[in-house]
C-alpha cells in the first residue's frame, strides 16, 4: 500500500515536467486536490462508512479467527488450483500491481482528463491510508507465515493491497456504466485480482475480501461526492488558478 502513495507522488511531481502537454496539467492537479477534500469528507466523516466497514471487519474477523480461512485455503489449493489457474492469475494479478496501475491511471488522466481515470485515482488516494492502517491493525499473516488469526500490529498482511488496487478501476467503471450486463461484468472482473492472491497462496480469503470491499467503499464515496461546490480552473497560460464557488 505504501508503494501506491510513492508511485502516485512520483507521477504527480515528475510527469508535468516531462510531458509536452504541461499547460493545463497543473490546473487538473489543483482540481484533483479540491475534489479529494470532498471525497475525504464523504468517506471519513460519514458514520455509514464505519457501519459498513465494521460489518465487513466482523465477517473478515470470523473467517480469520475460526479456521475458516485455512479450510478455504486448503480446499482451493488441493481442488481448484492448477496450471491453468496459475496462468490466468499471472494476468489477473497485474491490475493489482501498484507500480503498473497507478502510473498508468495517472498518465491517462493527465493526458486526456478522463473521468474514469480521475475517479479511480481519487478512490486509491482515499482508501489507501485506511488500507495501510488495517493491514497492520488486524495483524494477519500470509499463508506462508502461519495462520490468519488477527494479532493487532504483529504483522502487516491482514488486508490485500493487490485486491484493493486491482479492484478500484473496475468498480469505478462499473459505477459509471449504465448497461446492467456490462456493469455486472465489471464487478466480476474487479474480484479477479483478489482471487489471484488466493490462487497464488499469497493471501487468505478474508484478506483478499477486505481489500476488495475497501475498494468498493472508496469508489462509492467518490461517486457520492459528485460535483463539489468549490472548483479550481486554470487560466489560459496555465500558471494561475481561480477559485469558483457555485451556488
Amino acid at each position: 500500500m505504501l508503494a501506491v502513495i510513492a508511485a502516485v507522488l512520483t507521477v504527480l511531481f515528475l510527469i508535468p515536467s516531462l510531458t509536452a502537454r504541461a499547460e493545463g496539467v497543473f490546473g487538473r492537479l489543483e482540481a484533483a486536490g479540491t475534489m479529494l477534500y470532498g471525497d475525504y469528507s464523504a468517506f471519513y466523516l460519514d458514520s455509514g462508512t464505519y457501519l459498513r466497514l465494521g460489518s465487513s471487519l466482523a465477517v473478515g474477523g470470523s473467517l480469520a479467527n475460526t479456521g475458516a480461512d485455512s479450510e478455504v485455503r486448503e480446499f482451493f489449493q488441493d481442488n481448484i488450483r492448477s496450471s491453468a489457474t496459475d496462468g490466468l492469475s499471472d494476468i489477473t494479478r497485474l491490475p493489482g500491481e501498484a507500480l503498473i496501475t497507478v502510473p498508468a491511471l495517472a498518465l491517462f488522466y493527465l493526458s486526456t482528463d478522463n473521468t474514469w481515470a480521475e475517479r479511480s485515482l481519487r478512490a486509491l488516494f482515499l482508501g489507501g491510508p485506511l488500507g495501510v492502517f488495517l493491514r497492520s491493525a488486524t495483524g494477519g499473516g500470509r499463508p506462508n507465515e502461519g495462520g490468519s488469526d488477527w494479532k493487532p500490529f504483529s504483522n502487516n498482511n491482514g488486508l490485500s493491497g493487490h485486491s484493493f488496487i486491482g479492484a478500484v478501476p473496475f468498480i469505478t467503471a462499473a459505477k459509471m456504466e449504465e448497461r446492467t450486463y456490462a456493469r455486472w461484468l465489471l464487478y466480476g472482473a474487479s474480484a479477479l485480482p483478489a482471487l489471484s492472491r488466493v490462487n497464488d497462496d499469497e493471501h487468505y480469503l478474508s484478506q483478499a475480501a477486505l481489500g476488495w470491499y475497501l475498494a468498493y467503499l472508496s469508489a462509492s464515496a467518490v461517486e457520492k461526492a459528485g460535483a463539489l461546490p468549490l472548483t479550481v480552473s486554470p487560466y489560459k497560460d496555465g500558471a494561475f488558478v481561480s477559485l469558483t464557488l457555485v451556488f
